[in-house]
């Protein structure tokens, strides 16, 4: 069931749709709508200044997308195998390697689950390639040793702690211990809701040989080289939930993290005896945490002590109104891009999302928001600019095949509802009740 937006919630109506900009910008938002996947993503790095401005010739690339969901839930696979093309067909030659790594904490096989392996419905645009493994083969097939997938496994369920790239692939804990620094933070809370997170990041090696220390480069012979590693994130835009609003590059950083003991703090949940995980700390579980914002908080100390991303890019052919992986979904044809997270899903959710879903969770500009707490948080921690006047844009439509001015920001897409009218109920609910929840 495909069809046009028939409520027009009072909130949005009200909201000023040209952006201000500061004269001195300290960032820009680079964004193409209405192409190809392709096309989207081609044209991004293009207005960027080209591939060979954000990639060198042989630089370790690490790319994170989120594959923990399917559908609306995961990157665009095409969008995701252009950007892999541009980077190994780089102009001047590219003889580095191209990393796939991620960890969608589906266990100890996580290949054989969520977008690895289930079957998509939307959201491929490519020939008999359905899902992250067909992808991940197809561009392995196509670059051999130059590119890898990584699966990151939890230590809890198989993964192995390690303190240094010396001990082999795994997962390292900033808590002190063993020659590792203390990296934490808390909360702020006084008494029973005080919580405390340090931060963790992984070792890898890719099947060149090549081994990747998460915060301190490339490892060789018993020292860090001068090779460059970039690393990209690569996420896609959904609605999340009523406790964490709206789901994309910010969040996707919990996806680097290990998340052993799982995300509820009153049953496990903990990293050590001391420290929680990056999902335990902010929330209980599927609710709010005791002090709102702390995703985006610990995210921003970890942009601050372990590695930010060189490039943040949100492929937006699909969102989810309500769910990562069925209707309502919109159908965007948008991919954006920016150094800075904040900045990103602030621009993303405000008029990309929250136009089309008119959920007031998705917001954020509004300070009850969750959208707004963690955006805010973060910024706050050093992770971005939350202040969209200090951010430039440069949009390409292929639709008018020109750039676009500041009174054209928000992007309005084609509806498809499916015929699931528990779905449909779900996403009413959240429409009208989000005020009340």
């Amino acid at each position: 069931m495909i069809g046009t937006y028939p409520f027009i919630p009072r909130a949005w109506a009200n909201k000023s749709t040209t952006k201000i900009t500061d004269s001195n910008t300290i960032g820009t938002i680079y964004r193409s709508i209405n192409g190809l996947p392709g096309e989207n993503i081609s044209k991004v790095v293009e207005l960027m200044g080209g591939i060979g401005s954000i990639i060198g010739p042989d630089d370790v690339v690490v790319i994170k997308p989120n594959v923990q969901w399917w559908n609306q839930g995961v990157p665009n696979l095409a969008a995701f195998a252009r950007f892999v093309d541009l980077i190994m067909d780089r102009p001047g030659g590219f003889t580095g390697e191209v990393i796939l790594a991620e960890n969608c904490h589906r266990g100890k096989k996580p290949w054989n689950s969520a977008g690895w392996s289930h079957k998509f419905d939307r959201n491929s645009d490519l020939d008999n390639i359905r899902n992250f493994i067909d992808l991940s083969e197809h561009l392995k097939k196509k670059y051999a040793e130059r590119f890898t997938t990584h699966h990151l496994i939890n230590v809890s369920v198989g993964g192995k702690r390690v303190f240094g790239p010396a001990d082999g692939q795994g997962y390292v804990y900033c808590d002190g211990s063993g020659g590792v620094p203390l990296i934490k933070f808390d909360n702020g809370v006084q008494g029973d809701g005080f919580r405390s997170v340090i931060m963790t990041y992984p070792i890898i090696k890719s099947d060149r040989g090549t081994v990747i220390d998460f915060k301190n480069g490339i490892w060789e012979k018993g020292g860090y080289t001068r090779q460059p590693l970039r690393f990209i994130n690569f996420a896609a835009l959904n609605h999340h939930s009523t406790y964490c609003g709206a789901t994309s590059v910010i969040k996707n950083y919990l996806g680097i993290s290990d998340l052993s003991g799982g995300p509820d703090p009153n049953n496990g949940g903990m990293l050590t005896e001391k420290y929680y995980n990056f999902h335990s700390f902010p929330f209980n579980k599927w609710a709010p945490g005791p002090q709102p914002g702390m995703i985006g908080a610990e995210i921003g100390m970890f942009l601050n002590t372990i590695r930010r991303a060189d490039l943040n890019i949100t492929t937006a052919e699909w969102i989810g109104m309500s769910s990562r992986t069925d209707p309502p979904v919109v159908k965007m044809k948008t991919v954006l891009a920016c150094t800075d997270p904040v900045a990103l899903d602030y621009h993303s959710t405000k008029y990309v999302l929250y136009p089309n879903s008119g959920i007031s969770f998705h917001d954020p500009d509004s300070p009850g928001s969750p959208m707004y707490q963690y955006l805010k948080a973060c910024a706050d921690h050093g992770g971005g600019e939350f202040d969209e006047r200090k951010v430039a844009l440069k949009s390409y439509d292929f639709k008018t095949g020109r750039m676009q001015s500041d009174d054209e920001l928000v992007v309005i897409g084609e509806k498809e509802w499916g015929r699931n009218p528990k779905a449909i109920l779900k996403y009413l609910v959240l429409l009208y009740g989000g005020a009340f929840l």
